[in-house]
């Protein structure tokens, strides 16, 4: 009698002709150059490997996991700017108001839109989606210099949080010692800092500071800050220590 094996290597044919074009095709593509990356992953059980031979891809194409990567793409022209970032189109548009105020405004294919206008003491962002009100929000911040009283700051957005600072570098000159003061106001309360430095003999320089917690008045709760440092030695040594009432720090 003859050997059976016809039948099987008719069966087995068709399987190793699929896998040929499949690596002829991948050999092809590689030549032609990446126009993007595709990286993927596949697990699966090695009986799966049987399922392809016989041409059945199914089990094959549901484990592969895979992760496209498109190249960015831009393109500016006189303070236009279209691009594309992680598959979303974006146009940009930034144009110069006056001496020192930017304007800046950004679209996305998903109607979300943000636009600044920032100047060298003021500025304000505001956001959105679309034609829709209920979600516009905005922040805002304006920096002065006031004769008498100093550097002031206020911040302030549309959620009705608001952060007003002033900063007084040379508060006042007390035996030798120069005072400066640093004061916070939000919603949460108020916290103010007060420091003196003062040059000693030997070449030490010795400074302090007081700052109470915000919305915390007690004075046994504030912090206590105290620095000394001199050369020594082509060097510079340094002793500091922090704390309140209740427990403090050295270093050195």
């Amino acid at each position: 009698m003859a050997p059976r094996s016809a039948p099987r290597s008719r069966a087995v044919a068709p399987g190793l002709l699929v896998l040929a074009a499949l690596a002829a095709s991948l050999v092809y593509l590689g030549s032609l150059g990446p126009a993007y990356s595709v990286k993927g992953a596949w697990q699966g059980q090695p009986s799966t490997l049987k399922d392809t031979v016989k041409g059945d891809f199914g089990s094959v194409m549901e484990g592969l996991e895979p992760k496209v990567s498109f190249p960015p793409i831009a393109y500016h022209r006189e303070g236009v700017a279209l691009s594309v970032e992680d598959g979303r189109l974006n146009a940009d548009y930034t144009a110069k108001l006056d001496g020192d105020t930017m304007l800046q405004l950004r679209v996305n294919d998903e109607q979300e839109w943000r636009a600044s206008l920032q100047g060298e003491d003021a500025s304000l962002r505001v956001r959105g989606q679309g034609a829709d009100l209920d979600s516009l929000s905005w922040e805002a911040a304006q920096s002065s210099s006031v004769e008498d009283v100093g550097d002031v700051k206020v911040e302030f957005n549309s959620d009705k949080e608001y952060n007003l600072t002033v900063v007084r570098e040379m508060l006042a000159r007390i035996a030798g010692a120069e005072l400066d003061a640093k004061v916070r106001a939000t919603n949460a309360g108020v916290t103010g800092r007060l420091g003196a430095r003062r040059e000693l003999p030997g070449g030490v320089e010795a400074s302090y500071s007081v700052e109470n917690p915000v919305g915390v008045y007690d004075l046994a709760s504030s912090t206590h800050r105290g620095r000394l440092s001199a050369d020594v030695a082509g060097g510079k040594a340094v002793l500091q220590v922090e704390g309140d009432s209740s427990s403090q720090a050295y270093e050195g």
